[in-house]
């Protein structure tokens, strides 16, 4: 019997209980150094039972059967995860230049993984891939350094551009195929939000273009992992957040996003 929680930072905990180690070790692929054997408070639990090459997952009151068993998880996860109240999480990747933070917000195939590795094995530091977690008083951006899942597409750009990663293990399934490793240069520390970007891959062109205010409140509105409640006290955070640098970011080259943030 195997058992590991996923602690994962300013969001609900999962304690998971299996009879395999080869899911244990997806998980770590998914979800990287927050897959501990240490014990959450208030965890939720989700056993996780392989017999005859079929999962079976449990939760709560749902049974689910998959052959993976990492999927189902993952889904479980993502339809049942609370973010803390200090932060607002964001569907967006995220660097670190110099102590600050800069947020690249756009839908699941814009790209960013593979600009986030990009940036990342060219000097920036690694804030996030997927979900980032903003503190809603002070502004900083929370390390949450799990590992970056490229398609085979980004991967090839990047060997291309000679900034692939020089190593990375392979997720390889009927559902999908994924080349995953962990940056080496992980932050560690909150990171002083700088600018917004609402990012767009294109083919030829390389822009970046100032938002008026209805069109950043309606970005940012957009822009949360998780559906959050319209309330006075969320449209007053947006105002906020609104008010900061937001940028509509265009471009064919991804050295064009690095000089971006490297000239301010």
């Amino acid at each position: 019997m195997e058992q590991v929680t996923l602690n994962l930072p300013f969001q609900t905990s999962f304690q998971i209980s299996t009879n395999s180690k080869e899911l244990v070790g997806m998980l770590k692929l998914k979800y990287g150094k927050y897959v501990t054997t240490t014990a959450a408070e208030n965890a939720k639990h989700i056993s996780a039972f392989k017999k005859d090459g079929i999962y079976q997952v449990a939760f709560e009151d749902t049974n689910v059967t998959d052959e993976s068993g990492a999927f189902a998880i993952d889904e479980i996860v993502a339809n049942n995860t609370v973010y803390d109240e200090a932060v607002f999480a964001l569907h967006g990747a995220a660097v670190e230049h110099r102590g600050k933070a800069y947020l690249f917000l756009a839908s699941t195939t814009s790209g960013k993984s593979t600009l986030t590795s990009f940036l990342t094995t060219n000097g920036f530091g690694y804030l996030t891939d997927d979900c980032i977690l903003l503190d809603r008083t002070s502004f900083c951006v929370y390390p949450f350094t799990t590992p970056i899942h490229l398609r085979e597409g980004g991967l090839n750009v990047l060997k291309r551009l000679n900034s692939a990663p020089k190593s990375f293990e392979v997720i390889d399934d009927e559902k999908f195929e994924r080349f995953v490793y962990t940056p080496s240069n992980c932050v560690t520390r909150p990171a002083e939000l700088d600018k917004i970007f609402f990012i767009a891959r294109t083919e030829q062109e390389n822009s970046l273009n100032q938002m008026d205010t209805i069109s950043r409140m309606t970005a940012l509105m957009k822009a949360p992992i998780t559906p959050y409640p319209v309330t006075p006290d969320y449209l007053k955070f947006i105002s906020k957040l609104a008010a900061k640098n937001c940028f509509a970011l265009n471009y064919c080259d991804m050295a064009f996003a690095a000089e971006v943030i490297q000239n301010g």
